[in-house]
């Protein structure tokens, strides 16, 4: 008999949980073990083995979402974020989480969410991160064609408007009609850091970097967001001899 998922639900209005848990209820699997709108309780709960998988909002009162993840990451707990917030989309997989989900939740993303954390449960060998050299499958805009992209070979990305702008290494570009959040789940990569609200970039490319702004070949250079510089400068101080 298929051992039945414990699914933790946290988030301080009750409407998305209740919402959630209508969905995860036709999904054979997975059953809900508690849901809760206090991060501290719910810390205590994990400690308890309560929850196979967690499913948490970001913003909330006492403590954030993403800070609860990041003191359960030694109970190896899948985190999937659910959050309205796109800008989180990136820093959501710095905390071990398998997913973001943006609210209003659907049964697809939510469902396939789940599958993600069911497969890292099992020890799926499928490796979080793919490997730096594979590809990705692009729909350029206004063609009639899908573009190979290496992951490897990101300079930066950035959103403009409704789309979304992949500059490479050969100086070339790719736009693609997706929204900046749902571009970088698809380049789910470690060495690609979101750096502003509409700019993130491959780490691994920069040559040089100021308070304002990361700088690339080409005479390229990227700003960074007040609100996402302290977690960068924290990240980058780990790769930095002084």
């Amino acid at each position: 008999m298929e051992k039945i998922l414990k699914i933790g639900l946290l988030d301080d209005e009750e409407h998305p949980r209740i919402l959630l848990k209508e969905i995860i209820d036709s999904i054979p699997g997975f059953e809900i073990a508690f849901s809760l709108g206090d991060p501290f309780k719910a810390f205590e709960m994990l400690q308890e083995n309560a929850a196979d998988i967690l499913i948490t909002d970001i913003e909330m009162r006492g403590f954030s979402g993403l800070e609860l993840s990041r003191k359960i990451l030694h109970l190896q707990i899948p985190v999937i974020i659910c959050s309205a917030h796109d800008h989180f989309g990136v820093e959501s997989y710095r905390v071990n989480a398998v997913y973001f989900v943006l609210k209003k939740p659907s049964f697809f993303e939510v469902s396939y969410a789940l599958e993600k954390a069911k497969a890292m449960i099992e020890g799926s060998k499928q490796p979080i991160y793919p490997d730096a050299d594979d590809f990705i499958f692009v729909r350029e805009t206004g063609e009639y064609k899908h573009v190979s992209v290496k992951p490897s070979k990101i300079q930066y990305i950035e959103q403009k408007g409704e789309m979304t702008w992949i500059y490479l290494d050969s100086g070339e570009h790719v736009k693609t009609r997706n929204r900046l959040y749902a571009t970088l789940e698809k380049f789910d990569r470690p060495f690609i850091f979101k750096i502003h609200r509409s700019f993130a970039v491959n780490y691994l490319k920069i040559k040089s970097l100021d308070q304002g702004y990361c700088h690339f070949d080409h005479n390229t250079r990227v700003p960074i967001g007040k609100e996402y510089r302290n977690e960068f400068i924290q990240f980058l101080k780990t790769k930095t001899l002084t």
